[in-house]
């Protein structure tokens, strides 16, 4: 069994070293524990007049041989205020009369000075005063002057209390001037700074989200991150918020995302996401954002140019290659002709020669024709466009074409809205109509009258004008590449010239548009007129 003296010895040990761990160091290692350890110095300031009690504190602290005590006492009022400031000591004891107020006034002076450091009292006796009332006077313990061996236990742990305080409000103070940092340099900064919990639940955000995105800081509060991000956008910022809850990341960015203006409009912004759970004044997710808007807007008319040279450069290209094999076509015809001329004496070879040389001058004049068409579309910068009614518009260019319609008994369907307006130039228009309702009739199906369905749609960016026909159909598979080539046919029709679609092609792109085509052979086909909006 431990004996008192053992139990009261091993506690002197622990809070020996608590008072290591605490205050300043001032001598050589010792030994605590089998610890090697730096002694540290503790600082007392005795308010006592009597000298016996003053001998009994001074012995009892003397026991401590391990530490390195500076006892300052003092036996007046004004003394005790200007060692007070001096010394600023570790630990006070003063006396309590009950006779005058001597004690007391010295524990208020403390508590406006130095409120942090431990103040014990030394009484008579308990008499009409109980340890509640001491306490509440301010006083961090009390000791009866009959009980001075207890005087070490008393300082230990008015000293712990007084550390664990200390503690407690160094880390509040730190907190709130982490806080008072951070707004700081969030309120003055005109990017917008977001402080959010676990659930997205916005706790904190600056000034400056009213200059970027329209809502003043209340109306933001309290509101969830995640009700301005475009619905897009949602699955990204999940993805990387989930990340960050999980520790996995401690800070992501987010390289585009649309955010909801106040105004009803998205902008595009670049973000970042830090954890800050365990920064103190934080306590949260900390999101901050710049607009990448006009950035954005630069970049994609940039890529829409680089895409519309690559384009052009295909065009002229392709150009190139037609240029190169019609005339050289032609010219080796011609050559061929004039070659036979020189050679012959027949009048009749002369005649038929003579009349394929024509003939010849007559398709390289229509050749040069074309080509000159095609050329005079792809220069165009400008081209006047007109706000066209597209339904009386359509039922005209089906006027011109009644002859044709009546004599194959074509059935024709129109499904546009009867107020539809677009933007066209309106002999590109015309004519891309023109060529696509021709071959649709003229690809009729044999064995069925021709139908012929006029219908549109519109999407984000573009009005289409669909025009379907029961016909033969094209087997895109085989003709596919070949479509929209010029001079290119594939229906073996003697009459077709194969540049109809090649010029309505090159005409829907110079308006900004695209044509497209789907088919089963057989069976159907669809052309799809994309008019940019």
């Amino acid at each position: 069994m431990p004996t008192k003296n053992y139990t009261y010895q091993k506690q002197i040990k622990t809070n020996q070293l608590f008072f290591i761990k605490m205050l300043p160091q001032s001598s050589p290692s010792i030994l605590i524990n089998d610890v090697e350890v730096k002694p540290r110095q503790i600082k007392i300031l005795l308010f006592e007049k009597e000298e016996s009690i003053k001998n009994l504190v001074y012995q009892q602290l003397k026991l401590f041989k391990t530490f390195t005590f500076k006892l300052v006492s003092v036996t007046s009022e004004n003394e005790f205020k200007r060692q007070l400031k001096k010394v600023k000591p570790n630990l006070i004891i003063s006396e309590y009369s009950l006779e005058n107020t001597i004690g007391k006034e010295a524990l208020t002076f403390c508590a406006m000075i130095y409120p942090e450091i431990p103040f014990l009292f030394i009484i008579d006796s308990l008499g009409k005063k109980t340890e509640l009332e001491y306490l509440n006077a301010g006083a961090t313990d009390f000791l009866l002057k009959e009980n001075t061996n207890k005087l070490p236990p008393i300082i230990f742990k008015a000293l712990r209390q007084s550390e664990e305080k200390n503690t407690l409000k160094n880390l509040k103070q730190k907190k709130w001037e982490e806080s008072q940092r951070f707004k700081t340099l969030t309120e003055f900064s005109n990017t917008p700074v977001l402080v959010y919990n676990l659930k997205g639940i916005i706790q904190y955000v600056s000034p400056a989200i009213t200059q970027v995105l329209g809502y003043s800081v209340q109306e933001f509060l309290g509101t969830n991150v995640e009700d301005y991000n475009h619905p897009e956008d949602l699955e990204q910022r999940r993805s990387i918020f989930k990340n960050l809850k999980k520790n996995r990341e401690r800070f992501a960015k987010i390289e585009e995302e649309r955010l909801l203006h106040k105004k009803g409009h998205y902008i595009w912004v670049r973000a970042v996401i830090s954890d800050a759970r365990l920064k103190p004044g934080i306590e949260g997710f900390i999101s901050s954002f710049i607009d990448i808007t006009n950035r954005k807007i630069k970049s994609e008319a940039l890529e829409s140019t680089i895409d519309l040279l690559k384009e052009q450069n295909k065009r002229m290209l392709n150009f190139s290659y037609i240029v190169s094999h019609n005339l050289r076509s032609h010219a080796s015809n011609i050559e061929s002709i004039t070659g036979f001329l020189e050679t012959t004496d027949d009048e009749m070879e002369k005649k038929e020669m003579l009349t394929h040389l024509k003939n010849v001058s007559k398709s390289l004049n229509n050749t040069l024709y074309n080509l000159n068409e095609v050329v005079s579309i792809q220069s165009k910068t400008t081209l006047k466009v007109e706000n066209i009614k597209l339904v009386p518009y359509i039922k005209n260019i089906l006027s011109s074409m009644k002859n044709l319609i009546k004599s194959t008994n074509a059935v024709i369907q129109m499904e546009i809205p009867k107020n539809t307006k677009v933007y066209y130039n309106k002999g590109y228009l015309e004519s891309i109509l023109q060529n696509i309702l021709l071959n649709s009739i003229k690809y009729k199906h044999p064995d069925r009258t021709p139908v012929i369905s006029i219908s549109s749609l519109e999407i984000q960016n573009f009005f289409i004008l669909s025009i379907t026909d029961n016909g033969i159909g094209i087997d895109l598979n085989k003709n596919g590449n070949k479509l929209f080539g010029m001079y290119k046919t594939f229906h073996g029709n003697k009459d077709a010239l194969g540049i109809g679609l090649f010029m309505s092609k090159n005409q829907v792109e110079a308006m900004g548009g695209k044509i497209e085509v789907e088919s089963t052979f057989g069976q159907s086909t669809t052309f799809k007129i994309f008019i940019k909006r």
